[in-house]
């Protein structure tokens, strides 16, 4: 099921979204005829918990401030309970298991970075830094492929029409 799109840098809900609870309800409590505010919503939704999201490479904290900022336009913007359930369950509809495994060892290798950046080179943490950059070599390439495993599943998952062609945004205008 799709439940957001891109198209022309705005995002684009999918009728079926509404029938899932929690964004009905997210829907429903914004009373303007723009919806402006469950659009902000969804917008967030998106763009943290989408694969295809252009802030997917950022880490999970710099992701949510550069939204909050950058497509929001809202530095001071807090997602309520109900967007950040929505939030889970988005993920849980959206990310299949090897997904899951991918973003855990993106989380990781922020991890390691962010321990190599903060910790001064000396004789304590010499032996640990050496080891993870040691290491580095074969989990960037694991996450590469893992990568790819997804980025092919995710093709996968594309509608198909007779004659093995692809259906693509041209035919959702």
């Amino acid at each position: 099921m799709k439940v957001f799109d891109l198209k022309d840098n705005e995002v684009v809900i999918s009728p079926e979204i509404l029938t899932i609870e929690i964004f009905a309800e997210i829907w429903k409590e914004d009373k303007s005829k723009t919806k402006i505010n469950a659009y902000t919503d969804f917008k967030f939704i998106y763009h943290l918990c989408d694969f295809n999201s252009p802030y997917n490479n950022y880490s999970e904290e710099k992701r949510t401030e550069a939204i909050k900022e950058e497509v929001l336009g809202k530095k001071d913007y807090e997602p309520s309970d109900k967007v950040k359930q929505a939030c889970e369950i988005y993920k849980r509809l959206k990310q299949s298991p090897l997904e899951v495994l991918l973003n855990s060892v993106k989380n990781k290798i922020f991890e390691f970075s962010k321990y190599l950046d903060e910790n001064e080179v000396d004789a304590e943490s010499t032996t640990a830094s050496l080891k993870i950059i040691d290491s580095m070599s074969k989990v960037v390439s694991q996450y590469k492929s893992l990568e790819s495993a997804v980025k092919a599943e995710k093709q996968d998952t594309a509608v198909k029409i007779r004659g093995d062609k692809q259906v693509n945004s041209e035919f959702n205008e």
